[in-house]
Formats: structure tokens, C-alpha cells, sequence
């Protein structure tokens, strides 16, 4: 009998250990899963926070670039320029038919004094912190109608629309650095790259469809999308560096 009574006392108090090991067990990994969802909830958040802030900066950079274009319309229309801003894109426009000859990327007189102005107010503007860590690029676009010109090129055959485009471009930013002695080309972003470029279009980026237009529209329709624009890019976040914050 003694040893059937110590043999259940010995019973039952393994049974106390036992359920007492259960107890810290759960309590452990109760614990541990707590830490867990902390790292999970923090991590997120920083995350979040991350996102957030970068979602700021390029939002304040699309405000500064529209500050930038209404002071540039305000200052060229006190020296008399006429120019048409679309803030939300970030376009500045000048009407081709003003600086240049049907056909011709040869600048007139007029042209070239409009061109002066604007570079010379782009070096003041560009040069203060606000608008040189804004805008990433100024892109000077040449655009012409959709119907093809006529003019024979010195080197070949005749020019295309493609060709006048590019040209104009890239003479409207010859003209902007005689305007500023080559101080222009100075010009750098906060990644410490040149801050004007060109291309030429043609007629691949209508403002207006001349397809879709009457004729009695059509004229002015074709007049409109002739023209050169500077294309303002605002700064971006780099991938790269996200990555490196969200990792940190």
C-alpha cells in the first residue's frame, strides 16, 4: 500500500511539473509573438513614414515648378513676351511662327531678342536653392504641324519635319547660351547634371488634332502646334535611395 501511495504522489507531482512546463511554454511563445507583431507594426510604420515623406518631396517640387512658371510668365510679360504656361504638366510655350520663317530654323531678330530674355530670367531663377532642387531637367522641344516641308538641305535631299524640329531646338539653345555668354550651359541640378536639353517632335505631340479639326479650325489649329516648349521635370526619388531607407 505505501508503495502505491508514494507511487501516486510520485505521479502527481509530475503531472504539477508537467502542466507548470505548459504554462512558461505558452507564456514563451506568447512572448516571442508579441516581439514579433511589434517588429511587423514598427517596421511598417517606417515603411509608411518612408513613402510618406518622399510622396511629399516630389509633391512640393510640382508646387515650386508651378511658382517658377507663373513668375516666368509674370516677368516676360512685363518685357512684353507673350508666353503660355500649363502649370500642371509644367509647359512653358513660345509660338514658333514668331521665332522662326515657314521652314526655317534660322531665328529672327524678334526670336532671338524673346529667347534673350528667357535665358537670362532662367539664370536668376535656376541658380536659387527652391527651383535648383525642384526641377531635375528643362527639356527645349521643338514642334512643327503635320504638314511637310518643302526646303532642300545643304548635306541631302530635303529636310523633314523631324529635322526642322530638332533643329529649331537646338538653335533656340545656341541662342540661349550667346545670350549668356556660355554661362548657361553652367546650369546643374542637385545631382550635379546639365539642366537644359532639346529634342525636336515634329508633329508626334499635338496640342491640337489636325485630323479631327474643320477647315475652318484646321488653320488654327496647325499654328498651335507649332511652337517651342520648355518642359520642366521635377525631381524624383531614386529607387536606390528608397531602398537604402526602407532598410535602414
Amino acid at each position: 500500500m505505501m508503495f502505491r501511495k508514494n507511487t501516486q504522489e510520485h505521479s502527481g507531482s509530475d503531472d504539477a511539473h508537467y502542466y507548470i512546463s505548459i504554462s512558461d511554454l505558452m507564456t514563451s511563445l506568447l512572448f516571442i509573438f508579441i516581439l514579433i507583431l511589434s517588429y511587423v507594426m514598427l517596421s511598417f510604420v517606417k515603411k509608411e513614414d518612408v513613402l510618406t515623406s518622399e510622396i511629399k518631396k516630389i509633391e512640393q517640387n510640382i508646387q515650386h515648378r508651378a511658382e517658377l512658371l507663373q513668375t516666368l510668365q509674370k516677368d516676360l510679360k512685363n518685357k512684353n513676351i507673350s508666353i503660355e504656361i500649363d502649370e500642371k504638366n509644367g509647359n512653358m510655350r513660345l509660338k514658333s511662327d514668331l521665332l522662326f520663317k515657314q521652314g526655317s530654323a534660322t531665328i529672327s531678330e524678334d526670336g532671338k531678342k524673346q529667347i534673350s530674355q528667357i535665358a537670362k530670367l532662367l539664370m536668376d531663377k535656376m541658380v536659387q536653392e527652391k527651383y535648383k532642387n525642384s526641377i531635375d531637367t528643362i527639356f527645349i522641344e521643338g514642334h512643327t504641324d503635320s504638314v511637310p516641308i518643302k526646303v532642300k538641305n545643304v548635306c541631302r535631299g530635303e529636310w523633314t519635319n523631324k529635322e526642322l524640329s530638332a533643329q529649331r531646338a537646338i538653335n533656340t539653345y545656341s541662342e540661349m547660351l550667346e545670350a549668356t555668354n556660355g554661362k548657361i550651359d553652367n546650369l546643374k541640378n542637385k545631382k550635379n547634371k546639365h539642366l537644359l536639353s532639346y529634342s525636336g517632335y515634329a508633329d508626334s505631340r499635338q496640342l491640337c488634332n489636325e485630323h479631327n479639326s474643320s477647315s475652318i479650325d484646321l488653320k488654327k489649329c496647325r499654328a498651335k502646334n507649332r511652337r517651342i516648349e520648355f518642359y520642366f521635370s521635377v525631381n524624383t526619388p531614386e529607387i536606390k535611395n528608397i531602398k537604402e531607407k526602407l532598410n535602414e
